[in-house]
């Protein structure tokens, strides 16, 4: 019954549909049974709030098993998985820190433990310390890659790119495509050549190392999806049109596995970028219909992308500006949620709003990185300071 819980809690984990419904199916068999241990039916309760959908039920599920049973690793996980998925950075890190020293300094998990903290400490802005637990995650296991996934945050987030990309090419180096999250580690290693424009090598990570996948499920590509939108903002004379076209089939049939925002947003991107405006509206309204309130932001960051495909610069600018600082309840990282925040910026130039550029940039992230791609906005940003067409 532990090794069936915990099989649950890994496919839930991938927050792809089909693979929410095996979980609920292991559970409901589970379930026939009767259990009467009250950690095993708390946690198929979680879970199950989990698969219908209610993440905040579900992370509270776990919460409460976390602090029953400090020594759970499984639902320490889950509860360090689920703030990831609905944006509560804050709550990972409070939860981590209190479980953590639940583990003996020999307990054959306590290096993940180090890996779950150090991301979490990222993502919460304290780069020393997450570079810290990382470090002690991987001098623990080398292979952790969730904590080398963590570090790669730590380089990310402090602009250092040419490093971040030479770890990437290190880590990966004779690690076949079975390797977990392969294809997320390449797209950091992407978004480190994109800064530096080095394009040729953006694209050849795109079609070797993200759009390789294991299986056609659309979920695998939602790092695809916001690369070539990256790339299309950063080098608009490139013709994506041929990959776009190739990411909407993948995603087409996502319209009747809508579930969770995040990917819906992705697949929102898709469908606008290709000019499937009926398929992008009815999966926007398809999440306004599944019975919980979508914040306002939300709207605008889908609303805001799809003016931005049409060029209508000026109110996606508008919309996006609004949503900085907001758009955590979308999930994800800071890093994958930042491109908002480029969109936001690059709609500002392109519509001559110089007061709303110099908002966006002044209160975002995306101005601590340097290099070409970012002295190019500057650049844009002065040109447009001294343009007599600003707004």
């Amino acid at each position: 019954m532990a090794l069936q819980l915990m099989l649950a809690v890994d496919l839930v984990g991938s927050m792809e549909r089909p693979l929410v419904m095996e979980a609920a199916k292991i559970c409901a068999s589970i379930t026939e049974t009767g259990p009467t241990e009250a950690r095993t039916r708390a946690m198929l309760c979680a879970i199950d709030s989990w698969a219908t959908g209610d993440l905040v039920a579900a992370r509270n599920g776990f919460q409460a098993i976390v602090e029953t049973y400090p020594g759970d690793a499984v639902s320490v996980f889950a509860v360090h998985m689920l703030d990831f998925y609905i944006g509560d950075a804050p709550h990972m890190l409070s939860s981590i820190e209190n479980s953590i020293e639940f583990f003996a300094d020999d307990d054959q998990v306590i290096g993940y433990m180090h890996g779950l903290y150090g991301f979490s400490l990222e993502e919460n802005g304290l780069i020393e310390s997450a570079t810290d637990h990382c470090r002690i995650a991987l001098e623990m296991n080398a292979d952790d890659v969730y904590a080398m996934h963590a570090m790669v945050h730590c380089l990310y987030e402090t602009g250092r790119h040419d490093e971040g990309a030479r770890y990437i090419k290190e880590y990966m180096r004779n690690r076949d495509g079975a390797t977990p999250m392969r294809i997320h580690i390449w797209w950091h290693y992407a978004l480190f050549e994109l800064y530096a424009e080095n394009i040729q090598e953006v694209l050849a990570c795109y079609r070797i190392g993200i759009r390789r996948k294991a299986s056609l499920r659309s979920a695998e590509d939602l790092d695809a999806v916001t690369l070539l939108w990256r790339l299309a903002l950063i080098k608009p004379s490139l013709d994506l049109s041929a990959y776009w076209q190739s990411l909407f089939q993948d995603w087409e049939p996502y319209l009747a596995e809508n579930w969770y925002l995040f990917n819906d947003f992705h697949a929102y991107i898709a469908y606008c970028q290709v000019g499937e405006y009926g398929r992008a509206d009815s999966l926007l309204e398809a999440v306004q219909a599944r019975g919980k309130e979508v914040p306002e932001e939300m709207v605008d960051i889908f609303l805001g992308f799809r003016a931005f495909t049409t060029g209508d610069y000026a109110d996606a600018s508008v919309r996006l500006a609004r949503t900085f600082h907001r758009s955590f309840p979308m999930g994800g990282s800071n890093a994958q949620r930042d491109v908002i925040e480029l969109t936001g910026i690059e709609a500002a130039i392109r519509s001559q709003n110089y007061e709303l550029a110099q908002q966006i940039r002044a209160s975002g992230r995306i101005f601590r990185h340097q290099g070409p791609v970012l002295k190019n906005y500057q650049n844009r940003l002065a040109a447009l300071r001294t343009s007599d067409y600003h707004v």
